[in-house]
């Protein structure tokens, strides 16, 4: 059981299924730290969230400032009826 940091992911998807293969993580076993903006810059940052969600209870979340301002533009496009 381990557990493991990542910050600044940016959306770089393949670089960040690359670290978790070289670390052989396990969502069974081990605990993901993620440290803060997982989106913005990159070319994946959808599929980064989507892998994020995937690995279920074992990632703990930090959001970031480009996770904030993320929320904060869904948000505000967001219609209440």
């Amino acid at each position: 059981m381990s557990t493991y940091l990542i910050g600044d992911v940016h959306g770089c998807y393949d670089e960040l299924k690359s670290i978790l293969a070289q670390v052989q993580f396990d969502s069974e076993e081990d605990t993901l730290w993620l440290t803060g903006d997982l989106v913005a810059r990159g070319p994946d940052s959808l599929e980064v969230l989507r892998l994020v969600r995937s690995l279920g209870d074992c990632v703990r979340l930090v959001l970031g400032n480009h996770d904030l301002h993320l929320l904060m533009v869904f948000s505000a496009s967001a219609v209440i009826i």
